[in-house]
């Protein structure tokens, strides 16, 4: 089987997410041939600017099944296979995956979603359940991005502290994305991150410090989450939060706001504490995990709920093997 994974091209790198990159990387390891197709443009005209470009490149081309991540990318995907069957090709059944920003969006962009779920997509994906409560559909399946747990592992502080350049004796708390995404919050990090040095005196005397991965390299982001005494992220929403299971793969305290699926991935894990979109209990509960000072139980925790990488690939071939005996 041959499946053509779409997804956004707009990356500064002109590279596709390494979010998407890793689950193609997983399901080839399966035995699956992955191709890829990367799509470039700002907004919904700047997409369907590719509707003909991906049209022409379905027919030179052999492909089973679509996988397109993200909604624009399965709006793309799915007028250009309606114009691959006008031209006396079979059909060609669609997987969509959607992200956060796609429930979260307007009431009319949710009511655009809403019908080519029901209507074009053959399966729709969201990585949470709050996403599918989000959309009210009950076809939709919910399978979280997976962890590649041979990458994200427990490494030796110290030398990853060294790798950085970091200062090896002062607490180090980890803000896990770039401050400059609106919808990650960093300004309500920063002020509970001044109120905890403000309450307490010896992490000022300490150089307590607020680092941030800003656009690091996705294959270096387990050395920052090992490098780190807490990761600390205060979004505003999220579907399920890639870097809240890569620091749990990699035994790192958490602080979390109550977003996404945080709660079931957390709950009940010493060291994890999960905070309300105050500077008070954020900083309340940075102190608490900075205490902790030792390695979770996430990496078991991940285990348990079947969120190892190789694992959401089989299901997601499970999927397109269904998928391609029904068409």
């Amino acid at each position: 089987m041959i499946v053509l994974s779409i997804s956004s091209g707009n990356r500064l790198d002109g590279d596709i997410s390494p979010i998407v990159k890793a689950q193609n990387r997983s399901l080839q390891q399966t035995g699956l041939d992955i191709d890829t197709y990367a799509i470039v443009g700002k907004g919904l005209l700047g997409y369907l600017k590719n509707v003909y470009p991906l049209y022409k490149y379905l027919q030179k081309n052999e492909i089973d099944l679509i996988h397109a991540h993200y909604s624009l990318c399965g709006f793309v995907g799915y007028f250009a296979t309606f114009l691959y069957r006008l031209s006396g090709k079979k059909r060609l059944p669609m997987v969509v995956s959607l992200m956060g920003s796609d429930v979260k969006s307007s009431c009319l962009w949710r009511g655009i979603i809403a019908f080519f779920v029901k209507h074009f997509w053959s399966v729709t994906i969201v990585k949470s359940e709050d996403m599918k409560r989000s959309l009210g559909i009950k076809s939709l399946q919910v399978i979280p991005n997976g962890v590649d747990l041979e990458l994200f592992d427990q490494r030796d502080k110290g030398a990853c502290r060294k790798k950085l350049a970091w200062e090896q004796d002062v607490p180090h708390i980890l803000f896990g994305s770039n401050p400059n995404r609106d919808v990650k919050n960093y300004p309500l990090a920063k002020r509970a991150f001044d109120l905890l040095l403000k309450n307490n005196l010896h992490l000022q005397e300490a150089n307590c410090q607020l680092k941030s991965l800003k656009s690091a390299p996705h294959d270096s982001i387990p050395i920052y989450l090992n490098a780190c005494d807490v990761l600390l992220l205060t979004s505003k929403w999220e579907g399920s939060p890639n870097i809240i299971k890569e620091a749990m793969a990699c035994g790192t305290p958490i602080v979390c706001t109550d977003v996404g699926d945080v709660r079931w991935l957390l709950s009940g894990l010493d060291g994890c504490f999960i905070t309300n979109n105050t500077p008070e209990d954020i900083a309340l509960k940075l102190k608490h995990a900075l205490q902790y000072d030792s390695k979770t139980k996430g990496r078991a925790r991940l285990q348990e709920l079947c969120l190892d990488a190789k694992l959401v690939a089989e299901r997601l071939l499970g999927i397109y093997e269904g998928i391609r005996f029904k068409y």
